[in-house]
C-alpha cells in the first residue's frame, strides 16, 4: 500500500504541474487547437477514464486550455476514482491514485539531449531503460525510474519529443508482489490531433 500511494504520488505531481509542468510551454503549439486525449486506469477500474485536453492558441500570446474527463463504471467506481487534480510534477485521480515524478523534471527540461540506451542518475535513483517509441503519433524517449528508497516500485514515463503535449504521453506505475510486476496506474496518451488556424 506504501508503494501504490508513492507511484500514486508520484503520478499526482505530475498532474498538478498541469500549467507549471506542461512537457511543453504553451508558446510551443502551433496557432490552432490541438486536442490530447489520455485513458487512464487503475487496479481498482473496470474502464478507463477519458482525459481530454485541449489547448488552443489564439494568437497574439492568448490560450485557452479546456479539460473534460469521463468515466464509466458502477456507483462505487464513480464514487471514488473520478477526476484529476494536475501539479508541478505530480497526477491525481479521484480514485486516490496519486503519482509524482518530480525527480525527472530536471530530465524533462532537458529532454531533447537525452539519448536512447543511456542511463541517467538522479538524487534518489535512476532513469533508465531509455527507448524510442510512438504513442499516438507522437515520437517520445520513454524509460523507467527506479527509486533507491522504493525497490519494490517503479515507474515508466515517456518524454515527447516530436510534439509539443501538457501531459507526459505515457505514465505507468507498477508494483513488485510475489516476485512479479503489477501495473497498478496508466495514464496514456491515445489520440493527437492538430488543426491549425485558417489565418
Amino acid at each position: 500500500m506504501k508503494k501504490t500511494t508513492a507511484l500514486i504520488t508520484l503520478l499526482m505531481v505530475l498532474a498538478a504541474g498541469l500549467g507549471a509542468f506542461a512537457q511543453a510551454d504553451l508558446d510551443a503549439f502551433p496557432d490552432g487547437t490541438t486536442t490530447m486525449i489520455y485513458h487512464v486506469t487503475s487496479e481498482e477500474m473496470s474502464e478507463p477514464q477519458v482525459l481530454e485536453l485541449v489547448v488552443t492558441s489564439l494568437g497574439g500570446g492568448r490560450y485557452t486550455i479546456r479539460m473534460a474527463t469521463e468515466q464509466t463504471g458502477d456507483e462505487d467506481e464513480l464514487a471514488t476514482g473520478f477526476g484529476f487534480i494536475f501539479g508541478a510534477t505530480r497526477v491525481s485521480s479521484g480514485g486516490g491514485h496519486d503519482v509524482s515524478y518530480s525527480s525527472l523534471e530536471a530530465l524533462m527540461d532537458q529532454r531533447s539531449r537525452l539519448q536512447e540506451g543511456a542511463e541517467y542518475q538522479l538524487p534518489s535513483g535512476v532513469f533508465t531503460d531509455i527507448v524510442g517509441v510512438t504513442i499516438a503519433d507522437v515520437w517520445c524517449l520513454e524509460g523507467t525510474l527506479l527509486d533507491e528508497d522504493e525497490p519494490d516500485a517503479r515507474m515508466v514515463v515517456a518524454f515527447a519529443l516530436s510534439n509539443p503535449v501538457y501531459i507526459s504521453p505515457r505514465i505507468r506505475a507498477e508494483e513488485r508482489r510475489d516476485g512479479e510486476w503489477v501495473e497498478v496506474f496508466v495514464l496514456e496518451l491515445v489520440e493527437y490531433t492538430v488543426e491549425e488556424s485558417g489565418g
